[in-house]
């Protein structure tokens, strides 16, 4: 029963999880001028990944409770386990090690009060990062989503032999 509960809760978190990454990334598919581009492949195959990784997570909620679906569920979660993880190094590259916000303060008068004089946020960078954080994420729950499906898989095909 708690394999069972954990793994829908664990499910319902990954959808959660797994839309605003194709959101985030969208961003960046549409503003992209042309194709062909290395940097926009290595974007593209987390958002592809993501949309596939949602459209699994959904199809198995409604159908985990079937005769041998734990056992597939068990073998493409550590799928997308694997493929989320190159999505995830491949978008490593665009996540900057500096901060998105920069605020240099100062005694000066800026924006009709005394404050910061000088700063800048990067939406760009703010996104890339939340992707980039929210990919870890899914990497994590879909291992554990993998461990679980096994061990549903493991628990309710135990057969009892007579002789």
């Amino acid at each position: 029963m708690w394999p069972g509960t954990f793994f829908t809760i664990l499910r319902i978190l990954e959808i959660l999880t797994l839309i605003p990454i194709w959101g985030i990334l969208a961003f960046f598919v549409h503003e992209h001028p042309g194709i062909g581009n290395t940097a926009f492949s290595d974007i593209l195959c987390l958002f592809i990944v993501a949309i596939f990784a949602t459209v699994w997570a959904v199809a198995t909620i409604s159908l985990f409770y079937r005769r041998n679906l734990p056992m597939w569920a068990a073998v493409i979660d550590l799928c997308f386990f694997g493929v989320l993880i190159a999505g995830v190094v491949l978008l490593a590259p665009f996540v900057p090690d500096a901060d998105c916000v920069g605020i240099n303060w100062g005694f000066g008068y800026s924006n009709g009060g005394y404050g910061y004089t000088d700063g800048y946020w990067s939406k760009e960078c703010s996104m890339y990062k939340a992707a980039y954080a929210l990919g870890i994420l899914n990497i994590i729950m879909f291992f554990f989503t993998a461990v679980l499906a096994a061990w549903i898989w493991r628990k309710h095909t135990t057969v009892a032999y007579r002789y």
